[in-house]
């Protein structure tokens, strides 16, 4: 577990909303040194998912000015990791080798488990998972529907994402960000502006 994240499925953001609307103050305790802070509900850069582009909107952020530690709940992980897998598989762009193992491990699958999916072995798998070999097209949108049907609740997705596999862009060089809203699960992909 990463210090100073809370996966846990709790109810703070409620506990938060109706302490707010009623006047009242929240707290929550600092991991790091068991000092008292009040909790905001923001934006957080998703970085422990193993993915630079993730960006989780509506978590909850304790900010301990005691010893500078930052704690972060995220509500109800499993179906926040779930939106993220289906935002992946719905991706504009050709999967990275971090997504990819996001995807994998999302899936609970060892290297060696995806290889034999894909008729191929676990070097290649971590060859594009460490970005030295790029992920073909055919195996790209191959791989997408293969975690949707390997995901009990994504499978009826299925459809949906491969009428989207006509629109990938195999553009290297377009960078996107994915935005998920903790508390609706749902995603959005903005390009990132390409600095002149």
């Amino acid at each position: 577990m990463v210090p100073g994240l809370d996966i846990r499925a709790g109810a703070w953001k409620n506990k938060i909303k109706g302490a707010l609307q009623s006047g009242g103050k929240v707290t929550h305790e600092c991991s790091n040194c068991g000092t008292l802070v009040k909790p905001v509900i923001c934006t957080h850069h998703y970085k422990e998912s193993g993915l630079p582009n993730v960006y989780l909107q509506g978590v909850e952020v304790a900010d301990c000015a005691a010893c500078g530690n930052t704690d972060i709940t995220i509500p109800h992980p499993r179906k926040v990791h779930r939106a993220i897998t289906l935002a992946i598989a719905k991706s504009p762009a050709r999967l990275t080798g971090r997504e990819l193992r996001f995807l994998r491990t999302h899936l609970g699958y060892s290297g060696d488990q995806l290889a034999a999916y894909l008729h191929t072995d676990k070097t290649k798998i971590s060859k594009w998972e460490k970005g030295e070999d790029r992920i073909g097209p055919s195996n790209d949108r191959l791989i997408r529907l293969l975690v949707a049907a390997l995901d009990q609740d994504l499978v009826e997705n299925i459809p949906v994402i491969a009428a989207h596999l006509l629109n990938i862009t195999d553009d290297p060089k377009q960078n996107w960000t994915l935005n998920i809203d903790v508390e609706n699960l749902t995603y959005s992909y903005q390009p990132l502006r390409s600095a002149a």
